[in-house]
């Protein structure tokens, strides 16, 4: 059977748990898979698709991601409507849009490996190869972080997040061995950092401050050829539209990504320097007294980084943030101070004025101030702080949800065509340390401009789960 493929892109469409080719959107039906392997450069080709099934990804799983956590409540949206009170349904089609484009970017990055690079032999052991690395320790990073389970190959059994995290390790050390980079670092302190290896977290971590210390990566999207940024479709561009409410507490950091001008669309953040700080300073909270002297210093480093990054002015005049009958006050300007949760001092400059100059972060943002840090006295509470710093720097990235300990099923699609797939695998997994009912993350009361979150999920993190590395 032939297996026909987009020529502009390159892409391979295989499902997550089979070996089966898309067909469907075929653009060039003279060209087989074969030929278009044997055409010239075809590496590079093959390296622009997964770059661009990268974006793809995030389209696919980023909303509903953000939805699941306390960075967001769906108002009222065709978004998914279930997860903000802790359904995970295996029937979802964004859960399996999001395992399909995750299974996808895997196959695609193993058969640039395996086909590609053997017919473009100039390719191998240069950066095409190790981007193609990359992109495959990506996958099952995302895999690890998103899914109770996924498979780590065509037709396989499913595999446990922390299966997915030594795959990606695997990928990002080969990366590294024929062309060493900082992504590829930052790569493996994720990785690692997942896994609880604090030696190993921070050895990258730090290996990444000392190469760059402002260092971003992106996933890029193009408002002319596509794909756009969905997540800035359901975050600005939809404007009056736009009933996905960002926690009050997180209020000044929405939107994130938001009209650039032009055809340009906001990219998503992949990877940054920040994350390695706060790889950092989670590891020396285990460190007694002289360890939280030193996270706080970590903490303060990462608090002049992010000061560093830039902002950006958003037209918000039409977010039309009034709410509805019924419910409780959006709340929408400045005039709002915000508390954590109950019996917690209320806070300023939390909630922005929506007006045709909203000035946001566009990489990285934090509440926290110097005089926050400097009075930490406990690892706890500091804990309680850095995943607070946590939330707010990966807003909007689709980190939160692992952070929280939740996890979506294996979805049915899947489990249809794949007979490895058991019942188990398609039940989500909600940590016992979650509040019940599941939305509780997502309230708030009003009084006046008094604003009260009903729980601090950062307290709760610090308090059930702990140190990532203890």
């Amino acid at each position: 059977m032939k297996k026909y493929l987009i020529l502009s892109i390159l892409i391979v469409t295989a499902f997550v748990g089979c070996d089966l080719i898309d067909g469907t959107n075929v653009t060039n039906p003279d060209l087989t898979l074969d030929e278009a392997v044997e055409q010239p450069n075809s590496a590079t080709a093959w390296l622009n698709g997964l770059d661009r099934r990268t974006s793809f990804v995030y389209n696919a799983f980023l909303t509903t991601a953000e939805l699941t956590t306390d960075n967001y409540e769906n108002k009222a949206t065709f978004f998914n409507q279930n997860v903000d009170n802790g359904t995970f349904r295996d029937i979802d089609t964004d859960i399996n849009a999001s395992q399909l484009q995750m299974g996808r970017l895997r196959e695609q990055a193993q058969f640039g490996l395996t086909d590609v690079l053997e017919n473009d032999p100039d390719a191998a052991g240069t950066e095409i190869e190790a981007e193609m690395y990359f992109f495959l320790g990506w996958a099952h990073i995302m895999s690890g972080e998103t899914f109770v389970a996924l498979p780590a190959e065509g037709g396989g059994e499913p595999q446990t997040p922390e299966t997915h995290f030594q795959a990606a390790i695997n990928a990002f050390t080969a990366a590294n061995a024929i062309s060493p980079s900082i992504s590829y670092d930052m790569g493996l302190a994720r990785a690692h950092y997942n896994l609880g290896n604090r030696t190993e977290a921070v050895q990258f971590a730090e290996a990444v401050l000392n190469a760059d210390p402002n260092f971003i990566r992106e996933a890029r999207y193009d408002g002319v050829n596509g794909p756009t940024n969905e997540f800035q479709n359901a975050v600005y561009d939809r404007q009056s539209f736009n009933d996905l409410q960002p926690l009050p507490r997180l209020d000044f950091l929405d939107p994130k990504y938001g009209d650039l001008g032009g055809t340009n669309e906001s990219p998503v953040i992949m990877q940054s320097a920040e994350e390695a700080h706060l790889i950092i300073a989670e590891a020396q909270l285990t460190d007694g007294v002289a360890g939280l002297a030193n996270a706080q210093q970590t903490m303060l480093n990462l608090l002049a980084l992010v000061d560093t990054r830039p902002v950006r002015d958003f037209d918000e005049t039409e977010e039309g943030r009034t709410g509805t009958a019924g419910t409780e006050t959006r709340p929408n300007s400045s005039d709002f101070v915000v508390a954590s949760e109950p019996g917690e001092p209320f806070i300023e400059d939390l909630v922005l004025d929506r007006t045709a100059s909203t000035t946001v972060s566009t990489v990285s943002g934090t509440s926290v101030t110097q005089a926050d840090i400097n009075a930490l006295t406990d690892e706890t509470e500091a804990l309680r702080t850095l995943y607070l710093m946590r939330q707010e720097v990966f807003f909007g990235e689709g980190r939160r949800m692992f952070d929280l300990g939740v996890q979506w099923p294996v979805s049915e699609v899947e489990a249809l065509n794949n007979e490895n797939v058991t019942d188990q695998h398609r039940q989500p997994f909600i940590p016992a340390y979650m509040p019940t009912p599941y939305g509780t993350i997502n309230d708030f009361t009003v009084d006046g401009t008094e604003v009260t979150i009903a729980i601090d999920m950062n307290r709760v993190i610090a308090e059930e789960r702990g140190n990532r590395f203890n």
